[in-house]
């Protein structure tokens, strides 16, 4: 897998460094079949592409795209607490704020084969996509304090990350889409792709928001190994599904 991975960025470079054509867009995922079954959620984020023709003077382009989505984001602030004991006796209270955030994401890398019809002003074209996606769950725990005194390092405030769920997902599909030509080498780009996923397992943001932290170990000896990703209380079991995905891509697409 990690060498397929590595083939598909290595020709994604090489392609991109003859690039003839190239985009950038906002992206949304709607999740589609199976998947939309499991959950409501729309992802958000970027899309970057590069292609280069497949022979001078043809219509028909090779490339590469990739993006990221958002489709679940929360954070939850804390104030947990311990009393700190002597001899039996309460002599204080340690108190420390955190705030956990949980992002669940969407990260898809392409190979892809365009055909575009050479006209002036609005030129549709097709395309076919095979590639993967990374399907993850994440959590950074982040501190609060002033001093940010549980803090791994001094110019952070992160004290730990952690990736509770992910995976490589097999991914293939077809789309379409407009160039809107608004410059001598300038266009609009509408595009929509389908791909079909793998089954995975996975979380949303529904799942993540009820999600709670609490300490293991004894309440007095905090410091800054007490905080850690393994804390996090998971209430709620993995979805599981195919994942079957809706891209809708607006931006600007520039050809060289």
């Amino acid at each position: 897998m990690k060498k397929l991975i590595t083939s598909l960025l290595i020709i994604l470079i090489t392609g991109s460094s003859f690039a003839q054509m190239g985009s950038l867009s906002l992206a949304f995922g709607l999740p589609q079949n199976e998947f939309r079954e499991n959950t409501d959620a729309t992802g958000f984020g970027g899309d970057l592409s590069f292609a280069f023709p497949f022979q001078k003077g043809t219509p028909i382009y090779l490339g590469g795209d990739i993006n990221y989505m958002v489709y679940g984001l929360n954070s939850r602030d804390y104030d947990l607490s311990a009393d700190i004991v002597a001899n039996g006796q309460i002599i204080d209270q340690l108190v420390i704020p955190l705030r956990v955030t949980n992002t669940n994401s969407i990260f898809g890398t392409h190979l892809f084969m365009r055909a575009v019809a050479p006209f002036e002003l609005i030129q549709p074209y097709v395309e076919g996509l095979i590639g993967f996606r990374y399907i993850s769950t994440n959590t950074k725990i982040i501190d609060r304090s002033d001093d940010q005194q549980w803090a791994d390092d001094d110019d952070s405030d992160v004290i730990t990350r952690k990736t509770v769920l992910d995976d490589w997902i097999f991914s293939y599909g077809y789309g379409g889409g407009f160039l809107i030509k608004i410059g001598p080498s300038v266009f609009i780009d509408l595009r929509a792709d389908f791909f079909k996923g793998q089954r995975t397992k996975y979380f949303d943001g529904d799942d993540t928001s009820s999600w709670t932290i609490e300490f293991n170990g004894d309440p007095n000896s905090y410091d800054r190994e007490t905080v850690s990703g393994d804390n996090l209380s998971y209430e709620t079991d993995p979805r599981e599904s195919t994942t079957d995905l809706l891209v809708l891509k607006f931006g600007v697409a520039f050809k060289i």
